[in-house]
């Protein structure tokens, strides 16, 4: 049997692995929607697994904040919603501003290299795929990802990083969320550009505040549509209760 080496050090089975990746990817590009049960026979034709991968996929997920378990009742995609929006965005301000902080001022020849990289990458990618609506680009998806961890690349805290690594996941479902949403499409790249030209120039001051700004922006956005979808479902229940 082939082995992988994974994010958290240990050897596992390739369709452990692959099975607990594409769950992840299904569930921050909302392909799984927030609150949507997650029924291991269902999750098993989809994936074409056995329970056991899906089980052991789903309790580290459950880990990372994505999944929810209820007794009783399995598995579920945990809810979004203002508050949680809120609070977590708050607190990634804080976290990201910090490691950025720390990687300005510890950034060398290669992580400016790692940066501009990034960023080339970034700005080649589209967030949706081409003649499909509002489907994500996983590629973009993935570019961005890099790109924000690049820019706290140097930050040289390995717990610092796991926390903004693990705020970011929980965020990016939220990004997908305005993504797909029928909000006016939002043109980031001068965003990251200014972001990455501020830290490479070292003026911390305002990179923190770019970075700042690009995640309120963020917030806005998808708060929107939140509220969108509350009222929709609030209109959707009281056309129900007169049926």
């Amino acid at each position: 049997m082939t082995f992988v080496q994974q994010h958290d050090g240990e050897i596992e089975p390739t369709v452990n692995a692959q099975v607990f990746r594409q769950i992840r990817i299904d569930i921050v590009t909302c392909r799984l929607m927030p609150n949507e049960r997650l029924r291991v026979e269902s999750l098993r034709k989809r994936y074409g697994a056995g329970g056991s991968p899906i089980r052991e996929a789903l309790m580290r997920l459950e880990a990372e904040g994505l999944v929810i378990l209820e007794q009783n009742k399995g598995f579920r995609v945990s809810p979004a919603s203002r508050e949680h929006l809120l609070d977590l965005m708050k607190t990634r301000v804080e976290i990201e501003s910090l490691a950025l902080r720390w990687s300005i001022e510890n950034g060398g020849v290669d992580w400016e290299a790692n940066l501009l990289a990034a960023f080339h990458r970034l700005s080649h990618q589209k967030k949706t795929l081409r003649g499909s609506g509002n489907e994500i680009n996983l590629v973009w998806f993935k570019e961005h990802r890099n790109f924000h961890s690049a820019l706290t690349g140097a930050c040289g805290s390995q717990h610092l990083t796991g926390i903004r690594e693990n705020l970011f996941a929980q965020a990016e479902r939220y990004v997908a969320l305005s993504i797909i949403s029928k909000c006016p499409p939002r043109n980031d790249d001068s965003e990251h550009e200014q972001m990455m030209r501020a830290a490479l120039a070292r003026n911390t001051a305002r990179a923190v505040q770019l970075m700042t700004d690009h995640i309120g922006r963020t917030n806005e956005r998808v708060a929107k549509t939140l509220g969108a979808a509350a009222a929709h479902a609030i209109k959707l229940r009281r056309v129900n209760s007169k049926a």
